[in-house]
């Protein structure tokens, strides 16, 4: 009996995926060979000590908002020693997440350092400078077997085009979950945390390059991490609108009015050019029912469920600067 891919499907019935990226204040990844469980942490290289701190960390995530992930290059493999890359988000209008890279002298010592960073407390190792873009694209069969029949060739068609093109500081990584099944092949891309989904070689040159048509991203854009979800909605849109300059400009959004099934959202969004041109956006993102699509979340789900896209409604832009920030919605990490 033939298999049936999740992506397959999702991909087929055109549904937007804006809005789709995951918002976490702090990322941990992790150089940890394959294979990866189905829970990364509980992998055969993952140390006691880290497993039960991710543990610890997941169950209150409210708190902590920290997401672990496993990578794997094999030609960046460090010798006696365990990179470990941590991005943090920023507060205030930014382009992308900060970034700490360690070399640990082993992977026992991981927890102990990210206990350390999460708490705020003096860390113990010394960060390395190595100013780079990171990739990561998710390749974790064991979770969901798309991520490895449509994640695997896009890894390696990205380092191979990494190497042709000539690009300098931007690794290729395959890493551990990062949501989205239904989207495979799927990739965060760091600093930025920009999320992409349904990849495929045409839209890997536009991803690694920032050159094109703009519009190849309107139906791989899964959103900006540094965002809100609903506030991603919008910013799509005006990636959009601005083309591939869009990405160099700093922002900050929040949702000011939502009601309780979320079907409307009332988002703010401050952006700031390399030049210092500052303008505030503001729209109402709603679900648009009329294009609720039945998918499967998983190729393991024995059941469809309703997936109901977003349109951005009552645009308007002005040079105002942003009101009081609300308290965000945390987004709990999908499991």
């Amino acid at each position: 009996m033939e298999q049936s891919f999740c992506a397959e499907q999702a991909r087929q019935s055109g549904i937007d995926i804006a809005g789709s990226a995951s918002e976490h204040s702090l990322y941990v990844a992790i150089a940890c060979s394959p294979p990866w469980e189905s829970n990364d942490l509980d992998s055969k290289g993952i140390p006691e000590n880290l497993r039960l701190l991710g543990k610890a960390f997941y169950d209150d995530y409210d708190r902590y908002q920290t997401r672990f992930l496993l990578i794997h290059n094999d030609q960046l493999q460090l010798e006696n020693r365990t990179r470990v890359l941590v991005f943090r988000k920023p507060s205030g209008l930014a382009t992308g997440y900060e970034k700490q890279e360690f070399h640990l002298r082993d992977i026992h010592d991981v927890a102990p350092l990210v206990q350390q960073i999460v708490m705020g407390e003096p860390v113990s190792a010394t960060p390395v400078d190595e100013p780079s873009r990171d990739i990561l694209v998710c390749t974790h069969g064991s979770r969901d077997r798309c991520c490895s029949r449509f994640g695997a060739p896009i890894y390696h068609q990205a380092r191979k085009l990494v190497a042709e093109l000539g690009l300098q500081n931007t690794r290729i990584w395959q890493t551990s979950h990062i949501g989205g099944h239904r989207m495979a092949p799927t990739a965060i891309d760091f600093p930025s945390a920009r999320y992409y989904g349904y990849l495929d070689a045409e839209s890997l040159r536009s991803v690694l390059t920032h050159e094109g048509d703009i519009r190849t991203l309107d139906t791989i854009y899964r959103g900006w991490g540094l965002l809100p979800w609903a506030a991603q909605v919008l910013e799509k849109q005006l990636l959009l609108t601005h083309g591939w300059d869009w990405l160099n400009c700093a922002a900050i959004a929040q949702v000011i009015e939502q009601d309780e099934a979320e079907d409307f959202n009332r988002v703010e969004l401050s952006y700031k050019t390399p030049g210092g041109e500052q303008q505030i956006y503001r729209a109402e993102v709603v679900a648009d029912p009329s294009r609720t699509a039945q998918l499967k979340g998983s190729c393991a789900s024995q059941s469809l469920s309703e997936i109901t896209p977003y349109s951005v409604k009552s645009l308007v832009c002005s040079r105002w600067g942003l009101r009081p920030r609300a308290k965000p919605k945390v987004q709990t990490i999908e499991n």
